[in-house]
């Protein structure tokens, strides 16, 4: 039971990583409406406070028994804009603020930067709120290279925490660079100028535990303000992880409105939903799992 336990809470947050990285294609209702040039724009000496919140709630039956696991994370990053020469962006980012809530059968995490000693087994991320790393972004959003955020992920994973976190793969999967591009990917717009009514396609990948997951998402531009633009978000998301230990089959949705700032390029406002259907299946025991999640970004300049 607690090894289908694991695997429902390392799906769960990988879940959270699954952004898009590649387009697919591109369609326009109307090509003959003026078109906009959606990319980031952010000038150099500039700083934001970019956060990002999610609430996440499973349920999984395992032999008959229904089981309700429930996370919350709240995260805050300043970026500030060191160099931008019109291809490539340099951002130094600081996490400001972390808020990291987990509770399941057997344990419950509730961490937040701000008051010492919240959780004693995660003493360890005192040592990365507060620091800084670089991100180094094109000016579609897609995140290229990182620096500095592995050694402050070595950091937090040398400390000394009780046995249960040292070896779960859960809390290890949180601090790489792999994860942070991930979950900070601002790949969003189409490589081309669009009009209103436009939708384009972007697909990624996740690799998990020898399988992949995937996300095909629609983008459809809803409309413009004189310094906001609005985006619709709708995909579909499917995975399969077949390996010696267990096997899982996944099937989701997702959907969602982001607002993006016209001068700089950044998100301000979003919300994305997303339901999550799936059967993990280790030896002869199958266990049934729901997820539902809500992710909001915002942004705002310093």
């Amino acid at each position: 039971m607690k090894f289908l336990l694991a695997v429902a809470l390392l799906l769960s947050f990988s879940f959270n990583n699954l952004s898009a990285q590649d387009i697919d294609s591109l369609s326009a209702q109307d090509v003959d409406s003026p078109k906009l040039d959606l990319h980031l724009n952010l000038l150099a000496g500039d700083s934001y406070l970019y956060s990002i919140s999610t609430d996440q709630k499973m349920t999984q039956e395992i032999t008959g028994n229904q089981i309700e696991m429930n996370q919350k994370s709240n995260i805050d990053y300043k970026y500030t804009v060191e160099s931008n020469d019109g291809e490539s962006i340099k951002i130094k980012a600081t996490c400001e603020k972390m808020q990291l809530s987990i509770d399941y059968p057997g344990n419950q995490i509730e961490y937040d930067s701000e008051l010492k000693g919240s959780d004693s087994r995660l003493a360890g991320l005192d040592n990365i709120t507060r620091k800084s790393f670089y991100l180094f972004l094109d000016t579609k959003g897609n995140i290229y290279k990182t620096e500095g955020f592995k050694e402050l992920g070595d950091e937090f994973k040398s400390n000394e925490f009780g046995d249960e976190f040292r070896s779960n793969e859960l809390i290890k999967n949180l601090f790489t660079d792999s994860a942070l591009i991930t979950s900070l990917h601002m790949d969003i717009y189409p490589d081309n100028p669009i009009s209103i009514g436009t939708s384009w396609k972007k697909l990624s990948h996740l690799n998990l535990m020898s399988g992949k997951l995937q996300n095909d998402i629609n983008y459809t531009l809803e409309g413009t303000s004189e310094d906001i633009a609005w985006i619709n978000v709708k995909g579909d998301i499917s995975g399969l992880v077949d390996n010696s230990s267990f096997k899982i089959d996944l099937k989701g949705t997702q959907t969602g409105t982001l607002e993006t700032d016209l001068q700089s390029g950044l998100i301000s406002d979003g919300t994305i939903q997303m339901e999550i259907e799936a059967n993990i299946q280790s030896l002869d025991l199958v266990s049934p799992m729901k997820l539902s999640s809500e992710t909001r970004i915002s942004s705002r300049k310093l």
